[in-house]
């Protein structure tokens, strides 16, 4: 690297982009899961600065100095190259020797970074970010896992399952308390070369104290009494499930991601066969008292830190941080006395079958692996077998819809019932006992309710097929409300809500969207009071609509599952459903009804960050399968152009963007393109991002069509052979009335567009039926 001084000064204004982007204008910043990570940072490499840096050592780093670090940390003895896929490797690593035979290394050697364990027994005391809920969460400094052997296998596989069958217990247990927590979970960090255990409980302030008291009285319990049967099959069936997929998917991009990635962590990359022989061994072997032993001395360790986080309003004075030191010891103090004694279910019964079958009307080849069925009542089937998909199998079941489909009076109990419908239960089951059922079974179900359409999502091993497939005939027929659970949900939806809204991101969020749609419009911004008007019969109301009505119900499939194994399943889940019939509605109206063509709001975070979005909008027709290509080309054209004229010549921002936002349906898709820039540079910016929009009406030149349409082509062909994105690709688009073989083999379209038809549709961007909004966010210091 020449390191020319221009290109050193323009990099530092992208720095400086990336460091406001940080700290200054993303809501991720100084989250709870930030301050974790930052905290485990310092420690073990006993720093205590931001890796980043501030702002003035970014503005002051000298030439000289940078290249000092360069030459003395990129070095020949510090490389590794991974190269991933259908090579010849002798004659790789005889091109590689010719490469790279001249670097020769250096007189010095970089230093070697000492990595520390965790402060012991400590207590930190952080404030955390607008959006984040208060919370106290207890780090375990699991130690170093090289990977290198079986045993460090074992170590990572235990401390993966016990860290998810944590995460279960405190959930359910936090539901059958209806305790005052927000949400309460653990998680395995893998990172910094060690692996740390993260047990978390979020609350609001006024419940700080009973929450803090749930976590160590539960705690206590799964260290005194340990975890069910049914707990530990559940979560070993779940990481065998995991374990084996990633082998049986395992391609040449993940073999050279995962070196680089473990490489950076300090650990050695096993081969996915190993992963799957280990696995296996290692659950077949370990047994309940075997968990439950490793859990206890888990718990009983003394290499635990607490990380309490204040709300972003309150400061850690010093009688603040007394208070806070109380409570953490009250949380010892029940955590070391014995815990409760547990009755806990050894089974789970089956899931309830439909009672009656339905007729398979047709059946359509649309190519070698890809056919439409038609059943009886009128629901449609998209089945795309995937032999490569090993184990695993995706299932999207839905129909145009969702908040569009409903009076503007039902949408807050539209965002409201997924999640009621959820804590209810389903098919007679509790929540926990259903959910305990999914985990053992190795299968995922998951409503959905958008803007656009409604129905669900699931996952499953081939052999739990059938019980996401009953589970999603239950969802669609036979959920039932339980009132109690309504207002629960309800309460702490609301409170979730109301969170977001008053921070920075949601007043900004608000401001705009509701300075730009009619209030009638779907993407108008609710507000709390919204929901505090929900009734329980609202909600059933919404269920009714959307899920016992059928607007078009399709079954999208992906897997290894071939048409004959499938018309069982077809019969008796689907083909027996009954619905109210209703027809699809071909566009709905967005109700795009500007005040202004220019909106200077200021709910930005304090700082240095100004936010610009430029926005274009025009009537949309009816979605085809080119206008899928051509949106996402057109995003791709433009976010190339601010790649250059916005971060590479004019240092302003570090990462601008643009993309089209266009969902099935809608009468209307709109431009965006978004960047940031510092206070004083604000007019720069605006000036640069000006000329991007203006550049649209010209279209896209040959070189742009010609690379973005090679782009597309690349990124679309990992999602091939995943089950998972054709599944949810083909729902898409059988859902706007497009190709789905386009899904299948998406050069067979991208090779019939045309230079005319992206500058076409640019240009339908700057019409004179067009609408275009500029808006600036400035720091509002609040």
């Amino acid at each position: 690297m020449t390191l020319e001084p221009e290109e050193i000064t323009k990099e530092q204004g992208v720095v400086l982009g990336e460091f406001r982007f940080s700290f200054q204008g993303h809501s991720d910043a100084n989250s709870t899961d930030f301050e974790i990570y930052r905290l485990i940072a310092e420690q073990l490499y006993e720093v205590d600065e931001d890796v980043i840096g501030t702002e003035d050592s970014i503005r002051n780093i000298s030439e000289n100095r940078l290249r000092d670090f360069y030459q003395t940390h990129y070095t020949p003895n510090r490389i590794e190259i991974f190269i991933a896929g259908d090579v010849d490797a002798a004659s790789t690593i005889e091109e590689i020797s010719e490469l790279f035979h001249t670097w020769t290394t250096k007189d010095k050697d970089a230093p070697t970074q000492k990595v520390s364990p965790l402060s012991r027994g400590e207590t930190s005391i952080v404030r955390v970010n607008d959006v984040s809920f208060p919370s106290t969460t207890l780090l375990f400094d699991l130690g170093a896992n090289p990977m290198e052997t079986a045993t460090d296998f074992e170590n990572f596989a235990a401390a993966s399952i016990l860290s998810n069958a944590i995460s279960t217990r405190l959930n359910d247990r936090a539901r059958d308390l209806n305790a005052p927590v927000q949400s309460t979970h653990a998680q395995l960090i893998q990172w910094f070369e060690r692996m740390v255990l993260s047990i978390q409980v979020s609350y609001e302030t006024p419940n700080q104290q009973e929450a803090m008291l749930f976590l160590g009285e539960e705690l206590a319990t799964l260290r005194d009494q340990g975890l069910s049967t049914p707990e530990i099959e559940a979560q070993t069936s779940d990481f065998l499930k995991l374990e084996s997929t990633f082998a049986d998917n395992y391609t040449a991009r993940n073999y050279a991601e995962d070196h680089v990635f473990f490489r950076m962590i300090g650990r050695q990359t096993l081969s996915p066969e190993t992963y799957k022989s280990l696995s296996t061994v290692f659950v077949n072997r370990a047994d309940k008292a075997w968990f439950n032993k490793e859990l206890k001395s888990l718990l009983t360790t003394k290499n635990v830190q607490s990380l309490v986080a204040l709300e972003h309003h309150i400061y850690p004075t010093e009688q603040v941080k007394q208070e806070q030191l109380a409570f953490v010891a009250d949380m010892q103090k029940a955590f070391k006395q014995t815990g409760n004694v547990l009755v806990l279910p050894d089974v789970v019964s089956d899931f309830p079958m439909p009672d009656k079958n339905g007729e398979i009307l047709a059946i359509q080849d649309l190519d070698a692996n890809t056919t439409k069925w038609q059943l009886s009542n009128g629901v449609t089937i998209y089945l795309r077998h995937m032999p490569n998909s090993g184990d695993s199998v995706h299932v999207y079941a839905g129909s145009k819809g969702g908040l569009a489909a409903l009076p503007a009076s039902l949408r807050p109990a539209a965002l409201l019932m997924p999640g009621a419908y959820s804590e209810s239960g389903l098919g007679g089951f509790s929540f926990n006992d259903y959910n305990r059922l999914m985990v053992r079974e190795n299968a995922y179900l998951e409503p959905m309710v958008w803007e656009h359409l409604h129905g669900f999502y699931g996952s499953s091993t081939k052999a739990s097929l059938p019980l996401v497939l009953a589970s999603m005939y239950q969802g669609f027929q036979h959920a039932t409300l339980d009132e109690e659970m309504f207002e629960r949900h309800k309460t702490q939806f609301i409170k979730n809500k109301r969170q977001y809204l008053d921070s920075v991101d949601g007043k900004a969020l608000m401001a705009v969207s509701n300075e730009i749609y009619d209030e009638n419009s779907v993407r108008y911004t609710l507000t709390p009071e919204d929901y505090e008007k929900v009734s329980a019969n609202d909600v059933r109301m919404a269920y009714n609509n959307l899920m016992r009505t059928n607007r078009g119900l399709v079954y999208v499939i992906a897997g290894d599952i071939p048409v004959d194994e499938f018309k069982p399943l077809a019969r008796t889940y689907l083909a027996g459903m009954t619905f109210n019939d209703l027809p699809t509605e071909s566009l709905y109206a967005v109700k795009l009804e500007p005040k202004k063509d220019e909106l200077t709001i200021a709910f930005g975070p304090a700082g240095n960050n100004v936010e610009l979005v430029t926005m274009f909008a025009r009537d949309a027709e009816k979605k085809t399968t080119k206008d899928y290509f051509l949106a996402d080309i057109a995003g791709r054209i433009l976010t190339s152009r601010l790649t250059e004229q916005v971060r590479e010549t004019g240092s302003l921002d570090y990462s601008p963007y643009s993309f089209v936002m266009w969902p099935e349906g809608a009468d209307t898709q709109q431009l965006l393109i978004v960047m940031s820039s510092s206070v004083i540079k604000r007019k720069e910016a605006r000036a640069a991002l000006d000329e991007i929009a203006d550049s649209i009406g010209h279209g896209a030149t040959p070189e742009e069509f010609s690379s973005t349409s090679k782009q597309l082509s690349h990124a679309l062909q990992d999602g091939l052979s995943q089950p998972q994105e054709q599944a949810r690709m083909m729902f898409n688009y059988v859902l706007a009335d497009a190709d789905p073989l386009a899904v299948v083999n998406p050069d067979r379209v991208i090779n019939t567009l045309t230079q005319e038809d992206i500058d076409e549709y640019l240009k339908a961007f700057t019409s004179k039926s067009a609408t275009r909004i500029d808006v600036t966010n400035l720091p509002s210091g609040n």
